[in-house]
């Protein structure tokens, strides 16, 4: 299943080599987040539109960067955050400790298999970690995101985007030819697969920032099951 530009690279999932990639890079992912996804995480907090008293769950909060915005927004709501790292996790409570931030949850764990109940949320945010993982577990994961939203609920993606423009080619190659410096991460074409786990109506917005190309993508639960 694919209606992107080309086919994404080939990728494999090991939770070992993740942690020990983001155990590498945790100390500067701050300042690479702040270069190249900020205005993505922007455009994903918005699309989200929390509202003060909702559940809301962040898988791969990494170092709390959009977590952190979403606390702050829904002081009386549920926020729960999960990442399989433990070094992007001890990053986001140090983060959170120091905001005086306290109406949250933050576990380790992974997005195949979600340690909540069914239908307990009602949004779910995900940033640049389908991009790591396999196509063919996709299916998997949108299948988790589905299962712990409740009726109506949304779900707001952030993903490594095909090139649009000439110089977003340099993160292609990037990808291609040096994935570790990327820690894995590709472009992929997500709507089709959000269609395809049940989700609609599927909007998707292109962002670039300094050259970085990302796709943002809202997608909702039906409200009648």
């Amino acid at each position: 299943m694919n209606d992107s530009p080309s086919s994404p690279l080939s990728r494999t999932f090991s939770e070992k080599k993740i942690q020990k990639r983001y155990a590498l890079v945790a100390w500067f992912y701050d300042f690479w987040s702040w270069v190249t996804e900020s205005k993505a995480a922007r455009r994903v907090l918005a699309l989200a539109a929390i509202q003060d008293g909702e559940a809301v769950l962040e898988v791969a909060v990494g170092t709390g960067l959009v977590f952190e915005k979403v606390v702050g927004s829904n002081p009386h709501g549920v926020n729960e955050g999960i990442d399989i790292a433990p070094a992007m996790l001890n990053k986001a409570r140090q983060r959170l400790e120091k905001k005086h931030l306290s109406n949250y949850h933050l576990q380790q764990g992974s997005a195949y298999q979600l340690p909540y109940p069914d239908q307990q949320f009602d949004v779910v945010l995900n940033n640049f970690m389908l991009d790591l993982l396999p196509e063919t577990d996709f299916p998997k994961v949108l299948s988790e995101f589905y299962r712990v939203l409740k009726p109506g609920g949304r779900v707001v993606i952030s993903t490594f985007a095909f090139p649009r423009k000439w110089y977003h080619n340099i993160w292609s190659f990037t990808a291609k030819y040096f994935p570790a410096l990327l820690t894995g991460c590709r472009p992929v074409s997500l709507a089709p697969w959000l269609t395809a786990s049940g989700f609609k109506p599927v909007t998707s917005e292109f962002v670039s920032q300094n050259t970085f190309p990302a796709e943002i993508l809202r997608a909702e639960k039906s409200a009648v099951l």
